[in-house]
Order: C-alpha cells, then structure tokens, then sequence
C-alpha cells in the first residue's frame, strides 16, 4: 500500500515539475535579456546533485556538525511530493498555476515585457532548483535532503530547496520594488495633473 502511494505521489510530482520547468523556461527564453540564465540554472542543477552524490553514500543514521550544531549533514530520503509534505490534487493546483503563467505570458508578450536582471536570476535559481529535484525523482524515486539548519530543525534540505526558497525571496523583493516604482510613477503623475510645484 505504501509503494502504491509512494508511486502516485512521485509520478504526480514529476509531472508537475517538468511543466513548472517549462512554463518557467519559456518565460526566460521570451523575456529574458540574455542566455546568462541557462548558465545559473546548470550551476544550481550541478551543484546539487554534485553535493547529493557525495552525501548519499553514507548511512542514514551518518551526521556530520558544524557551527555549534548550527548546521548539520544528515543523509534523508524524502518521499512526500515537496517540501516535506505531500499536496492533496499536486496536478490540478498545478496546471492551475501553470494555466495563469501562460495568461499573464500573453499579456506581456503583447506589452513587450522584459525581465530585470533580478527577476531572470530569480526564474533561473528556481529552474535550477526544480531541475535537481527532477533529476532525483526520475532516477530514485525520491529526493535526497541533507542540510539540517537550527539546533532543533524539523526539516531537512538540499541545495535545489535553498535555490527555490532564494527564487522566491528575490521575486517578492522584485514586486515590492515593481510595486514602489509604479507608486511613484502615478504620484508624480497626480502632481503633474495637479499642478503641485516640483519638490
């Protein structure tokens, strides 16, 4: 029963990870400024099965601790479907996503968008990340996760994680800054209008 659900949990998960890669791809390829991001994204892919393939030699029970405790080495498999958890409908919420990626894909198309080059590193760690975590579930069936944070951590990482969680930090730092750049455009547009002298 558990091989069952191990099976349907991973096949959702690589099928929800190849279209995220390529929603994601198809972005940079249209609105990206350069192929910089090809580069990022092959380092973050090679960085973490590099570091997996060292890691997963050792025993389970294996722990390596540096900083005080800060930081520990402990060899996981991880069978839930991302980040520790498995996501009830995985497929549906992502084809969801995807579909609204490829909407909001037109319209920049059709406004001549390009990214920043925060907004390409940041599609391009999470391409990168996405990709390492596809590799281990084709070839394993599972992810490997080794990077334990914190004296009492209840989660364990890798580096596809850390590029992914990055991803999204960078995008939200992008919006706010899209965002403050839009408030002051319009602010200084209702001067104008007004005719509030310059200050």
């Amino acid at each position: 029963m558990h091989e069952e659900i191990g099976s349907s949990a991973v096949a959702q998960a690589i099928v929800a990870a190849v279209l995220l890669i390529g929603v994601l791809a198809l972005y940079l390829l249209r609105f990206a400024r350069s192929w910089r991001w090809v580069a990022v994204a092959v380092l973050v892919c090679v960085l973490d099965q590099a570091a997996k393939a060292a890691i997963a030699p050792r025993p389970d029970h294996h722990r390596l601790s540096f900083l005080g405790g800060w930081l520990r080495i402990t060899y996981t498999q991880n069978w839930e479907q991302g980040f520790g958890a498995n996501v009830p409908h995985l497929l549906a919420i992502t084809a969801v996503c995807v579909a609204a990626l490829y909407l909001l894909y037109e319209r920049l198309l059709k406004a001549r968008y390009r990214m920043s080059p925060l907004a390409e590193l940041a599609v391009a760690l999470m391409v990168g990340g996405y990709m390492g975590i596809l590799l281990d579930r084709v070839r394993l069936g599972f992810v490997v996760d080794f990077l334990e944070f914190g004296r009492a951590s209840a989660f364990v990482y890798n580096i596809s994680d850390l590029a992914v969680f990055l991803a999204l930090a960078l995008l939200l730092a992008r919006a706010a800054q899209y965002g403050r750049q839009l408030w002051v455009r319009r602010s200084s547009t209702t001067e104008r209008a007004a005719g509030w002298p310059k200050t």
